[in-house]
């Protein structure tokens, strides 16, 4: 199955012929009244192991368990059918029923979504980065509109672990960022990184690792659990882990609506009850991963590094972490005056912070 889907289809009706076929083996996705089954197709830039691995293959097995033989869910794994940046559309057109949508892969497009990622800081718990994030989108009702208007909703989030620097020459501490030609997951973040000292490098991920291992990129300040699911520190193993830092993308599965508005309510409240249901489990999962991931590393003959609260306080300072916030007001200013954009950040500022304090011991 998977190597019948390593290259693209050439256009939509490619597509639509090849899933007629996997429709006729497994069924529709939307059967008519009296039928049995209900198949949805869901498409990932991820595999099935590591955190993210583990927290979408939880939703979709939920999905299955509860539905019991009833909801089959075929998933197209490390972009075996859309790449990464083309499942917003893929979604959006129906290509796909599901799929992961990374909201940094469209700057342009989900743009209002982009303020969360500007935020530094975020709770440290599992659960109270789910709050935030459910609370964000209850309360900001312009960030479900942005995906409404590419015809989709948001079915499920998760969260992955903090931020860290993998260099491929020693580091312990945020001055060693200096000079140095680091890559991160946004174009907000290498802004930050910037003012921090570093060389910002764009570059596609697929990239990553050949360009540290030739040393054309000297580091990567990202999630450090995407450093070590794809063995960026093989390359690079010189780590300064940053707990007190979020990634906060949040990561989202989202249907297509058309889709969605055909599902029989008792499938539309099993996938909404496997949502829930995932995310309690998985904020059990999480409470050891980044002990686990650490212990891993070291075990490989990585050198890891905490960064102090002196390095997390000059981030923190940084202009660039204000100047940022400006240029996002700025590029959805064609959607909506600054005042109104302003009153979102702070919005989101606020729900955040609210989230750190619910925390056991917050920042």
């Amino acid at each position: 199955m998977e190597s019948l889907f390593q290259k693209k289809p050439r256009n939509i009706q490619a597509v639509r012929a090849l899933l007629f076929l996997l429709f006729m083996a497994f069924g529709w996705p939307c059967p008519p009244a009296g039928a049995e089954a209900v198949t949805l197709t869901y498409a990932t830039n991820t595999a099935p192991v590591g955190l993210r691995g583990m927290a979408e293959k939880a939703f979709v097995d939920e999905i299955e368990r509860l539905g019991k033989g009833k909801i089959h869910i075929l998933t197209f794994w490390e972009q075996s059918f859309l790449k990464d940046k083309e499942i917003l559309e893929g979604v959006k057109d129906g290509t796909v029923d599901m799929g992961h949508v990374n909201i940094n892969y469209y700057p342009g497009r989900l743009v209002i979504n982009g303020a969360i990622t500007l935020m530094q800081q975020g709770p440290a718990t599992y659960a109270n980065r789910m709050w935030v994030y459910d609370t964000l989108y209850q309360e900001i009702p312009q960030l479900n509109a942005e995906f409404e208007r590419y015809h989709q909703k948001i079915v499920y989030t998760y969260s992955v672990l903090p931020i860290a620097g993998a260099f491929t020459q020693p580091v312990s501490s945020l001055g060693d960022f200096k000079n140095r030609r680091v890559r991160a997951s946004s174009r907000w973040l290498l802004k930050v990184l910037e003012g921090a000292g570093a060389i910002p490098v764009s570059l596609p991920w697929a990239d990553t690792y050949m360009a540290l291992k030739t040393n054309a990129l000297e580091g990567i300040y990202t999630n450090i659990d995407a450093i070590h699911r794809i063995k960026l520190d093989t390359v690079a193993p010189h780590i300064l882990v940053f707990k007190e830092f979020w990634n906060p993308v949040p990561f989202h599965i989202t249907i297509n609506m058309d889709t969605w508005n055909r599902l029989p309510e008792e499938v539309q409240k099993i996938i909404q009850t496997a949502s829930a249901n995932s995310k309690q489990a998985f904020a059990v999962l999480y409470e050891s991963m980044l002990d686990e991931t650490i212990a891993a590393q070291k075990k490989a003959g990585c050198q890891v590094a905490f960064a102090q609260k002196e390095d997390i306080d000059t981030w923190l300072t940084l202009p660039e972490v204000t100047t940022i916030k400006g240029l996002w007001a700025q590029e959805v200013s064609p959607q909506m005056p600054k005042i109104k954009a302003r009153r979102i950040l702070e919005k989101i500022e606020a729900i955040v912070a609210e989230g750190i304090q619910r925390d056991p011991n917050p920042i």
